[in-house]
């Protein structure tokens, strides 16, 4: 049997509302990994360096520490890291209503390997641009493109070239 067009679009009104739907729940979400590369931002970097947000469940934020020290000196700056999470994600004031800090440091040790390791190690293989190394792979990229007229040109394939053999 044959169906007709009308059946399978939807009315104007009825697709309008849906997509305000989907805009609006777009402006709720969050993404909870922006949260975990900010944790340094909003702790201070000592106290991140023991301490991750684990996630956030009815209300409460869960944060994993290593020591019990750590979740303990963070248990008495729950106002004012709520204000600091506010401030830099202000999409989660009304999703974060209290603050609970556990203690396990083996799970503490794989989430920083899985989240906070990698970042770290990314800043850490720049090379400098006074290193001698960073300075032989410069000039054995300017000799290999030394045809290249284009000034910008030859910078960004410079950058790559020792971009590539650095990896």
């Amino acid at each position: 049997m044959l169906k007709k067009l009308s059946q399978f679009i939807d009315s104007p009104n009825s697709s309008q509302n849906s997509f305000k739907k989907d805009k609006a729940h777009l402006l709720e979400s969050f993404d909870f990994l922006a949260l975990i590369r900010a944790w340094k931002d909003i702790a201070g970097a000592k106290l991140a360096e023991h301490t991750i947000p684990l996630k956030n469940q009815n209300g409460t934020l869960i944060i994993l520490s290593n020591h019990s020290a750590f979740a303990n000196e963070l248990s008495y700056m729950e106002l004012p890291l709520k204000k600091k999470i506010v401030e830099k994600f202000p999409t989660l004031e009304k999703s974060i209503l209290s603050i609970k800090f556990i203690v396990d440091s083996t799970h503490f040790t794989q989430q920083y390997a899985q989240f906070i390791a990698p970042v770290e190690k990314k800043k850490s293989q720049a090379l400098h641009p006074y290193s001698p190394e960073f300075r032989k792979l410069k000039k054995e990229a300017e000799e290999l493109f030394v045809d290249i007229d284009d000034l910008e040109l030859k910078e960004k394939m410079i950058s790559i070239y020792i971009q590539s053999i650095k990896k």
